[in-house]
């Protein structure tokens, strides 16, 4: 047992059978519970919940596990009778009108994690208050040290796929996307999204739909499961090999996208951001609030100029931008890592939905993505962008953040450094507004380095500069 299970950026996370084991989940649980029978409920006099869970190890075990937890507490308890994505997730907790849910995934993390996230009775990511407040619970239950028994209680096994299908097509120009001639692959990634993309997408009779990395794989092919960089090597080859349009890949809970275009060229959560951000503003004529995390592209800061949109810049994490749709009025919100929500679906990113408007958004305009991506470039200017992620210890971590405190890095100072942004992480913005920003994780042993620039040269003498300030602090 550990002395404090503390939820990160996007829930709690640890290695399988060291800090995420069935002990501290069952205590996360009842942390869980304590909070549901304090009175957070949104209805009625029993609380109710709703389970899912992804490809991981164990991930279908540790879902029953926190599941009886939630039975034996007179929890009304609901868990998913198949592998499901998050947004799926979410979505179910508004169908049933649940009072919270728990997803079982550690999202992109490497194989030998897996993780606990909490949905809040919106359909998204729980907010910080949630959060906070069940962090207090789980301590009760760690100072106690029990939870209820699990026992024979009934949990109702559901189907939660079905009406989340219906809903998404909601969401996008059905008639527009239908019939696009695109020829596509899709890269669940091994994940929680692999046949049920596909069958989404395939009612839209595009020309011709590939899966890849279909199959059963905890292991995730030896490469973390997230849709960015070497991660998409196999995705890129068969785009090639086969002579297709695009490719769409989702993470391993599918809540986050990456793309290619017919070369096998990455298409980044920024460059998607782009593209369905001024398609609401321009084919949709529609209004209103743009939220971004503070390490996504400053092409977003540009199109909300050009078009007088308010935009709001928020820290690392999706539930941050769950935070602004709950005030309303958003039009878009996204953060680097891929998550992405627009106009119209419940609080939460989804790769999924993300991935239809691709498609509804390149049939609209008779283009493939690499050229709708060049007329973006012609009017706001070519960005590239990448993240890179470092191993470092929890000790060094603190020393970097003491460093990074105190001034410019010496080796950051040569980009011409003119504005210092210290919103979860630095950030170094230079004249020519290329960027760098140092971040230690939240939930991984790693720091991250993220730069954006207008030449890939230059992209890779700031990310150079940027492992020189890492491993002159290491040293």
């Amino acid at each position: 047992m550990v002395e404090h299970i503390k939820f990160g950026t996007d829930g709690w996370r640890g290695i399988i059978a060291d800090d995420f084991n069935f002990e501290n989940l069952r205590i996360v649980t009842q942390g869980v519970c304590q909070y549901l029978k304090d009175g957070a409920r949104i209805q009625g006099d029993d609380p109710r919940i709703v389970i899912g869970y992804d490809t991981r190890f164990l991930s279908d075990r540790f879902a029953m596990a926190a599941a009886q937890v939630c039975a034996a507490n007179g929890i009304d308890t609901i868990i998913s009778d198949a592998v499901v994505p998050a947004p799926v997730v979410s979505s179910a907790v508004l169908h049933h009108k649940a009072d919270l849910g728990i997803m079982i995934t550690a999202s992109h993390n490497p194989y030998y994690y897996n993780g606990f996230k909490i949905k809040g009775p919106f359909g998204g990511s729980a907010t910080m208050d949630i959060i906070a407040k069940i962090e207090a619970e789980v301590k009760k239950v760690l100072k106690a040290g029990s939870f209820a028994s699990p026992g024979s209680s009934d949990v109702q096994y559901r189907d939660l796929k079905s009406p989340y299908r219906r809903d998404i097509f909601n969401l996008i120009d059905r008639q527009a996307a239908k019939g696009s001639g695109l020829s596509l692959l899709l890269d669940p990634m091994y994940g929680a999204g692999r046949g049920m993309f596909k069958e989404i997408v395939e009612e839209l009779e595009p020309k011709k739909v590939i899966e890849i990395h279909g199959q059963d794989n905890p292991g995730f092919g030896g490469i973390n499961p997230e849709p960015i960089g070497d991660n998409l090597n196999d995705a890129a080859s068969k785009v090639i090999q086969e002579a297709l349009d695009m490719a769409i890949c989702l993470d391993g809970d599918g809540d986050r996208i990456g793309a290619l275009d017919k070369n096998g060229q990455y298409v980044s959560s920024h460059h998607i951001f782009a593209v369905v951000l001024l398609h609401l503003l321009e084919d949709r004529k529609l209004k209103g609030r743009v939220v971004k995390t503070v390490s996504t592209s400053s092409v977003i800061d540009r199109i909300c100029k050009k078009h007088s949109a308010e935009l709001k810049i928020t820290p690392i994490g999706f539930k941050y931008i769950g935070e602004e749709i709950l005030k309303g009025g958003v039009l878009m919100g996204g953060e680097e890592s891929g998550g992405l929500w627009c106009h119209g679906n419940i609080p939460e990113r989804d790769g999924m939905l993300m991935g239809l408007k691709l498609i509804e958004i390149c049939s609209l305009h008779k283009k493939p993505i690499h050229r709708i991506l060049d007329l973006i470039y012609g009017e706001f200017g070519y960005f590239t962008y990448q993240r890179q992620d470092y191993h470092i210890t929890g000790s060094g971590k603190q020393l970097l953040i003491s460093e990074l405190k105190k001034n410019i890095p010496p080796p950051l100072k040569e980009l011409g450094i003119e504005k210092v942004v210290t919103i979860d992480g630095y950030k170094y913005i230079a004249g020519d507004g290329s960027w760098i920003m140092i971040r230690p994780s939240g939930t991984e042993a790693v720091v991250r380095i993220y730069a954006e620039s207008h030449s890939a040269k230059r992209l890779e003498l700031m990310h150079g500069l940027g492992k020189k300030v890492i491993d002159g602090i290491m040293d």
